[in-house]
């Protein structure tokens, strides 16, 4: 069975919404806070509205390929509008460089599961991991309805620590710690990575335009309203938070001090506080659970379609469905692909983050430079040339964050994405070279 198959489920926009919501908010603003109010003070809230600016000329092009190939993703954009190879390079990179931000969040998870249940202390991470990525894989092989569901579920999850945060804060909110000596202006630089790669995900509603119903009109503006909810909500949660903590927050060692903090603020020496500090990180995983699990559902149809004009090896077996409409073949590659991101990176986080920034950042590059052909190709178009434009120096900032990040923290993540762009490469000639004999 192979092909779009008739009668399928469509996501609706709504739940194509939530989807991208459910993978945006996933580690990253938990991972955030304590980092951005120790880089930038009370300015950490405030990045995130900073970096939405920079980022939203890249959204609004995003939203326009899409309505113009609303079937489409990163590959269909760039195979239309320029060639085929650029279409390759572009779905490549995000198929295997965001798989590298789904296992940081799943490692995540597992710290803080672990933190909550110290008798899973005596279990290797790595285990842990394993179990995890296998089972996400196996609930991924269930049909698109049911894969819906699941996402609304981990938004349940997610909403609760993030809303208890927010709501709780407003009430032991402190305005001295907003003025002007708690912001740390030379941090503004030293942040601007780690809200970009909180924020990234707004993409996946190109993974999965085909599946969403009424694409051309649906597909855009969930790129558009997950992005605006995102960034209104991380900058409520750091600014809250650290409105209600200042510099306590600050003295955090890491995202699992976070919560524990703020709960004994409120319940300070009772039985329930550690209850309830138990119960929020819970969530806290559970939510990042769920963005894991997002990327799983959406980016095997990146796959997909490479296979579907023939681009990678095996190519017949990556385009044929299960009996839910699911191509089961590109969920055990994306399962696999996980397990070796764990085994390489030896649960370092870092180089993780740094792939999946960089693979994103590569393939937003190429869909700007798809829409400016796409503008060139039809001098008729309504599209402002004003946009791409500016997109292509949203994607100057996103690369430039990139490359400072490698040079900090070292080039082992660039060494490892080197090494499968080369190798997407080779399979893409030797597969082109093929087509050209049998032709």
């Amino acid at each position: 069975m192979s092909g779009i198959q008739t009668g399928e489920y469509k996501l609706s926009l709504p739940a194509a919404i939530l989807i991208n919501i459910n993978i945006m908010l996933g580690a990253g603003i938990f991972i955030n806070t304590p980092t951005l109010a120790k880089t930038a003070g009370s300015l950490g809230a405030f990045m995130y509205m900073i970096v939405g600016v920079l980022m939203l000329p890249l959204i609004l092009s995003i939203a326009q390929l899409l309505r113009l190939h609303p079937s489409g993703g990163f590959y269909t954009f760039g195979q239309k509008e320029i060639n085929p190879f650029i279409g390759f390079l572009s779905g490549w990179s995000y198929f295997t460089a965001k798989l590298a931000s789904c296992m940081v969040m799943i490692h995540v998870s597992v710290t803080l599961i672990q933190h909550i249940f110290p008798v899973l202390m005596h279990i290797h991470s790595f285990i842990l991991d394993f179990i995890i990525v296998c089972f996400f894989s196996s609930l991924n092989l269930l049909n698109i309805k049911a894969g819906s569901a699941i996402q609304k579920m981990f938004i349940g999850f997610k909403t609760f620590p993030i809303m208890f945060a927010i709501l709780t804060g407003i009430f032991i909110l402190q305005p001295d710690n907003f003025t002007y000596s708690n912001v740390i202006w030379d941090g503004l630089h030293s942040s601007l990575p780690l809200v970009i790669y909180a924020v990234i995900g707004f993409e996946a509603a190109c993974s999965m335009s085909s599946k969403i119903k009424d694409a051309h009109k649906n597909a855009p503006l969930a790129v558009i309203i997950s992005f605006a909810i995102v960034i209104l909500i991380a900058t409520l949660y750091q600014g809250i938070f650290y409105g209600s903590l200042g510099q306590q927050l600050k003295l955090c060692a890491g995202h699992c001090d976070t919560i524990p903090i703020l709960v004994h603020r409120l319940f300070d020496g009772t039985v329930f506080a550690n209850k309830f500090e138990g119960i929020l990180h819970l969530a806290i995983a559970s939510s990042t659970l769920g963005a894991a699990y997002g990327i799983i559902f959406s980016n095997s149809w990146n796959l997909h379609i490479l296979a579907q004009n023939n681009h990678v090896w095996f190519s017949k077996l990556f385009t044929k469905f299960n009996k839910n409409l699911i191509p089961f073949a590109c969920v055990l590659v994306e399962g696999v692909l996980c397990l070796v991101y764990l085994v390489v990176s030896q649960g370092v986080l870092i180089p993780l983050q740094q792939i999946g920034a960089l693979g994103c950042v590569i393939s937003y590059t190429f869909s700007i430079f798809a829409l400016l052909f796409a503008i060139k190709n039809n001098p008729a178009t309504t599209i402002n040339r004003w946009i791409p434009l500016l997109g292509l120096a949203s994607c100057a900032i996103l690369l430039s964050a990139c490359i400072r990040s490698f040079f900090i923290n070292g080039m082992s993540s660039l060494i490892i994405f080197s090494a499968l762009l080369l190798l997407g490469i080779c399979m893409f000639k030797m597969k082109s070279r093929c087509s050209i004999q049998v032709l």
